[in-house]
């Protein structure tokens, strides 16, 4: 298909944030049409499905059509409650492109907002950045964030001269984003309008689900795409799946059987021998994700064990993305989609693109470079 050829006048809401792209004038790269049907075709083939077109899993085109379809669409998880405790402690993550803080309120409560500064990438917010590796500028623009960790209030209780490069000097006037919990785990929805849409409880038995207590947190990056690693991490057998996420039964690398469920679009649970391991998976680069882990329960199994189990399920999806990354764009030459994770990923990221919402707007939602917001 050629990129002449594409519907490019097809108006459709913009992704929130900085973005110079236009997502009204439609998604290409290499040929392709990245929002139409047709490219997800063979993804969601029901008796051999394969991989999608390389350009998924390397293009900047298709990372703009995520954020304008998936992550600014979706319940986002970004961390855990156990890591800002108290009044005024700060957890910063980017979504897709955008930097956003969740902070604890006076009354316990949470609340979200984009950062003061939409550049997470430099001299303005350099506890942000922490040398993510997509950068459109040196200044105004980081497309992708390691993040630094949780940001401590000070001793009594106020933000900390580094928390004013996420809320400036008047935080209340910031663009606040929706905050919800389920158990332990934040999750935050960069759609105001979402303020009062429900997020898909866990329901998941362990004590991420009853009262919130103690967690283990740590992380560990890998050199692939977020959604290769994402349906590697969860790898199993079905059991049931939901709207926005699927349940799974797996096999640990020492025998043990574990309980599985990923939840849409960035969250991993895993269930076994009376702890949990929730991984929340983030795109730094097109090809480089970061895992912020966290442990609860008895913790049968140590920080080690974990992260030998993540290390040998990302193999295989390092190892592919490096086939991806030297393939043609022929569809002959995808893999096939060899378990039920990444089947149901696939069909779960083909919804999201059809789903988005057509407007005639080229606004953005937020637009820092103006100095404004919508």
């Amino acid at each position: 298909m050629s990129v002449r050829s594409l519907t490019a006048a097809r108006p459709t809401l913009p992704a929130a944030g900085f973005l110079t792209d236009r997502p009204d004038l439609g998604h290409a790269a290499e040929g392709w049409d990245l929002a139409d049907p047709a490219f997800f075709a063979e993804a969601l083939d029901p008796v051999e499905p394969r991989h999608l077109p390389p350009t998924a899993y390397r293009s900047l085109a298709f990372a703009n059509l995520e954020d304008d379809a998936v992550w600014t669409r979706n319940w986002v998880c970004i961390g855990t409650q156990q890591e800002i405790p108290k009044t005024s402690d700060l957890l910063p993550f980017t979504v897709g492109h955008h930097g956003v803080h969740v902070q604890r309120r006076a009354d316990g409560g949470l609340v979200g907002r984009f950062n003061k500064a939409q550049h997470g990438g430099c001299r303005a917010v350099p506890l942000q950045c922490q040398t993510g590796t997509k950068t459109r500028c040196s200044f105004t623009a980081c497309g992708y964030s390691r993040d630094g960790l949780p940001l401590s209030a000070a001793p009594d209780g106020g933000p900390t001269p580094a928390m004013h490069q996420y809320l400036g000097l008047r935080p209340e006037r910031l663009l606040p984003i929706a905050v919800r919990t389920s158990g332990s785990m934040i999750f935050v929805h960069l759609d105001a309008g979402t303020m009062s849409e429900p997020l898909e409880n866990l329901a998941f038995e362990d004590e991420t689900s009853g009262p919130v207590g103690t967690a283990q947190t740590f992380r560990r990056e890998y050199p692939v795409n977020w959604k290769l690693l994402l349906g590697a991490l969860a790898a199993g057998e079905v059991a049931l799946p939901t709207s926005d996420s699927i349940w799974l039964t797996t096999t640990l690398k020492d025998g043990s059987a574990a309980e599985v469920r990923m939840l849409f679009p960035n969250l991993i649970l895993f269930s076994a021998r009376g702890e949990t391991c929730g991984v929340i998976v983030q795109p730094t680069a097109l090809g480089e994700t970061l895992c912020r882990i966290a442990l609860f329960g008895n913790r049968a199994r140590s920080a080690g064990d974990w992260l030998a189990e993540f290390d040998a399920r990302a193999r295989y999806a390092t190892e592919l993305q490096r086939d991806l990354d030297i393939r043609e764009t022929r569809p002959a030459a995808r893999p096939p989609l060899p378990n039920a994770a990444e089947r149901w990923l696939h069909r779960r990221l083909a919804a999201a693109v059809k789903a988005r919402p057509r407007h005639d707007t080229t606004e953005p939602l937020y637009a820092t470079a103006l100095g404004r917001r919508r």
